[in-house]
This record gives structure tokens, C-alpha cells and sequence, in this order.
């Protein structure tokens, strides 16, 4: 299967000609065709009233290929004679309903309250306490939604302009932008108020639910909706992408498939047997060997510490985080949180250094850190402080680090990190990789491991 823009021709065709009736239109990479190698047989092919076209490969084999139809479904005269609501008006019962969409994550939950506001929010319960922290990513404005009503009767934008399109699992959907501002002010974009652009999009099974809600630069979201209402305005319909054949036979005595095709396919399955044969692990050992030298080989096999100990010396730092920002983080040194921008300058912010004595500190005020006894121990805590300092709070940012051992993972040098902000500066640093479960028993009482790979004295400790 491939798309309209015949990516595959360009890779394994030059293409000669097409007869002299066909012209090739703007091509449309939402229709979808599938390419089928037929071989001479032609039967059940309308071949006098179906459009081809002759295509060459690099190797000059030949190939004619039969184009199929396509008809427009609904098409023009559909939409030309739609004179329903426009696409606001059809949504207007929402916003004006006290209905309310939440999308849980991990930490943060988000409310979305249609025609009202958009909150993002954590509650902790100590006892019969209640701690809440919120943000208001976005406020509906009245104002402006008249604004954009009066702008769609008066200009009849949907007939006018192109209604603009979204790719979603793949497919390109219509939508309708809402924008919601004067959100709670943001300290990391100059104390402006946080703003959403809310995308609504038809999805008959739907139910006003959250797709998805990502930051797209400093405090400024996008939130995708899933709501049926807007499938009754026909140009915000998905369209339907169903495949049509494209049915190609050979010229001059040629193979069914061109070389190219048929070698990548030799290739690739060659490339799955070699994928599930390294998958397996054969060791062979030298009959001329000791028990004692055959259990030192076995020993250097398996015990490669060098990721370990570059980890734990700061050398390789640890990369992630998805959407607007992104994390580093250097064990024993500092945690960065930043941003490049197209141009390649970088914003960056400080969430904290490692510094052994407000480490220490930190775990006196809360034993709770300290880390378990080896036999129990799953994670190690450590405290970065004195970061970048917070317009919130005055004082400098911090980071509780949690270590976490990723167990069963495959890749030594996987890692997940995740950031949380229970409080306004102060944060929690995930960090899940393989990595850790080598250092977890290493730990001394203040969760600090020991770092010196050249001998086997008494080494020193992160900080120092």
C-alpha cells in the first residue's frame, strides 16, 4: 500500500511516459492505493476503458500499469448545497452546557470545561488536609466567541477558505480552533497569561473526550477533542480513504516484479532471520580452559561496568522528556531543563546541583529518604539544589531525583525520565533505566555510591 504521491516509483521507476490521454493532476496523499504485481493475467480488467501508463525501472525493465477511477464520494455538490449551521453554531450546545472532559495522567489531571475554562491540577492529601495546586491553561471569552460567529455569518469563512487539517493516528482531520487565554500567569514566559488553542474534531464514537493536550512552547498548549457534533457539518467529515488498485503487468518479457522489489523483499526477510538468530546467545568455550579460567571468561562477558561507572562519573548524562521541553541529567552534577528553537538558540533552566552537605541535610529533615535496607531497596533518592532561581517563590529551584531500577528492559541504555511539579519550583525527577539496578546495592546510608573503577580501595562519592 502507498499513497498518491508515488513515493514507491520514485524509488525503484524513472517513469517514461503515460499515453497520451492521461495527464497527471495535483496528487492528494490522503488517497491510498495499493500496488498489485498481476503477472499477464488480465482478465476482469476493463483494459480498453482504464487508464495506464508505461513505467520503466533503473534495471530498464518495463511494466504497464492500469490507473483506477476515482470517484468523488458526496464530492462538491454535497458541501454547495449544505445550508445548515455553521460549525461554531453546531457546537454552541456544548459551551453552553455545564459539561466538563478530564484527561488523567500521572500526576496532573486535566479538567476541560466546554465554553467555561481549561485546568490542569493535583491534589495531596495529608490527613484530613487537602493541598491543592492548579493552573488555569486557558479562559473561555464570550467576547470572542460572538466575534468569530458574527465573522462566519457575515464572511461565510467555511465556503471561502480552506478548512485547515490536523494529522491524527496517521489521518488528516478537519478541525475548528478555539483559542482560550488569559490562563494563570506564567514565570518562565515573562509573567504572560498561559494560553490553549482547543482543536475540535469529528469523531462519530465520541464523547467530548481529551485526545490529547501538549505544551507546544513556553506555557502555550494544544488540546485535540473528540466530539460527534461537528460530524454533522459535512466538510468536517474525515474523509474516506479506501485503497484503490493499481494494477501493473510486465512488457518485453520481463519478471512478474521488477529486481528491486523482489531483492528487498529477499533482503528484508534475511534481515528478520538475522534479527531472531542475534536474539540468541551462544557462547562457546575451549575444552583446553580451567573451571577457574572458563568462569573469569564467562565473568568478562556479562560484567562490561564501563556504562555504569561513565553514569555514575558524570560523563554520560541522561536525555528525555517529550513535548515543548526537554531534560538532561548529569548524576553528581545538575539537572537542566530546556528548549531549542528552530533557530537553534537554547532556553535552559536550572532545576538544581548535587551538593553532598544540603544532600545530607535534606535526608536528616526527612529520614523517610533514606534509602532501604539492599534486600528492599528498589530506588535511591538524592536532593539537587540551588537552581535557577523561581519568580513564584524567590528562592532558588530543587530537585528530589528518584532512581528508579528498570528491570527486564533489553537495551542497557534505556531510560524514561518524567518531571513533576508538586510545587511551585520544587520538582521530582523520574529516572528509570537498567543502569540503576547495577548501582542500587552499591548505595552507602546517604544513598550515595561509591565511584573508582581502577582499584578496589575505599573510593569517593558523588559531590566530592
Amino acid at each position: 500500500m502507498l499513497r498518491l504521491s508515488f513515493l514507491f516509483y520514485f524509488v525503484y521507476f524513472n517513469i517514461e511516459h503515460s499515453i497520451s490521454q492521461h495527464a497527471i493532476k495535483g496528487f492528494d496523499d490522503t488517497i491510498l492505493f495499493d500496488i498489485n504485481w498481476i503477472g499477464n493475467k488480465l482478465e476482469g480488467l476493463d483494459v480498453e476503458n482504464t487508464e495506464s501508463m508505461i513505467v520503466t525501472s533503473s534495471h530498464q525493465e518495463k511494466y504497464k500499469c492500469y490507473l483506477p477511477k476515482i470517484h468523488e464520494k458526496e464530492g462538491k455538490e454535497a458541501l454547495e448545497k449544505y445550508e445548515g449551521p455553521s460549525a461554531l453554531e453546531i457546537l454552541a450546545p456544548l459551551f453552553s452546557q455545564s459539561f466538563c472532559s478530564y484527561r488523567l495522567e500521572s500526576y496532573w489531571t486535566y479538567e476541560v470545561c466546554h465554553g467555561k475554562y481549561i485546568r490542569q491540577y493535583h491534589e495531596d492529601r495529608e490527613g484530613k488536609k487537602t493541598k491543592l495546586q492548579e493552573y488555569i491553561l486557558g479562559k473561555w471569552d464570550e467576547n470572542e466567541y460572538k466575534r468569530l460567529i458574527d465573522g462566519y455569518q457575515e464572511n461565510d469563512i467555511e465556503k471561502i477558505h480552506q478548512i485547515p487539517m490536523k494529522k491524527i493516528e496517521n489521518v488528516n482531520l478537519p478541525y475548528l480552533e478555539i483559542r482560550m487565554g488569559n490562563g494563570t500567569l506564567c514565570d518562565l514566559n515573562n509573567n504572560k497569561p498561559r494560553e490553549t488553542r482547543a482543536l475540535y474534531v469529528c469523531y462519530a464514537h465520541g464523547k467530548h473526550d481529551v485526545y490529547s493536550l501538549k505544551e507546544t512552547s513556553t506555557c502555550q498548549y494544544e488540546i485535540i477533542i473528540l466530539s460527534p457534533l461537528l460530524c454533522a457539518h459535512p466538510k468536517y467529515k474525515p474523509k474516506d480513504s479506501g485503497e484503490h488498485p493499481i494494477n501493473c503487468t510486465p512488457l518485453e518479457g520481463n519478471a512478474d516484479k521488477p529486481y528491486n522489489l523482489a531483492k528487498l523483499k529477499i533482503d528484508s526477510k534475511k534481515l528478520r532471520q538475522q534479527s531472531e538468530f542475534d536474539s540468541i546467545r551462544i557462547e562457546f568455550t575451549p575444552i583446553d580452559l580451567t573451571d577457574r579460567e572458563v568462569t573469569k571468561v564467562q565473568e568478562n562477558l556479562i560484567t562490561d561496568t564501563s556504562p555504569v561507572e561513565n553514569f555514575l562519573a558524570g560523563k554520560n548524562c541522561l536525555s528525555g522528556g517529550t513535548g515543548w521541553w526537554r531534560y538532561e541529567f548529569c548524576y553528581g552534577k545538575s539537572i537542566e531543563q530546556y528548549h531549542i528553537e528552530k533557530d537553534g538558540s537554547k532556553t535552559s533552566i536550572n532545576l538544581g546541583h548535587f551538593i553532598k552537605e544540603k544532600h545530607i541535610d535534606w535526608l536528616n529533615e526527612h529520614p523517610q529518604k533514606r534509602p532501604k535496607p539492599s534486600s528492599q531497596r528498589k530506588h535511591l533518592s538524592h536532593l539537587y539544589s540551588e537552581g535557577d532561581q523561581c519568580d513564584k517563590t524567590g528562592k532558588p529551584r530543587q530537585t528530589e531525583v528518584k532512581l528508579k531500577c528498570l528491570e527486564n528492559a533489553s537495551n542497557l541504555n534505556a531510560v524514561s525520565l518524567y518531571l513533576l511539579e508538586p510545587k511551585y519550583c520544587e520538582y521530582i525527577l523520574g529516572v528509570e533505566s537498567p543502569l540503576i539496578c547495577r548501582i542500587l546495592s552499591r548505595a552507602d546510608e546517604n544513598g550515595l555510591v561509591p565511584f573508582n573503577p581502577l582499584n578496589n580501595e575505599v573510593p569517593d562519592v558523588i559531590g566530592e
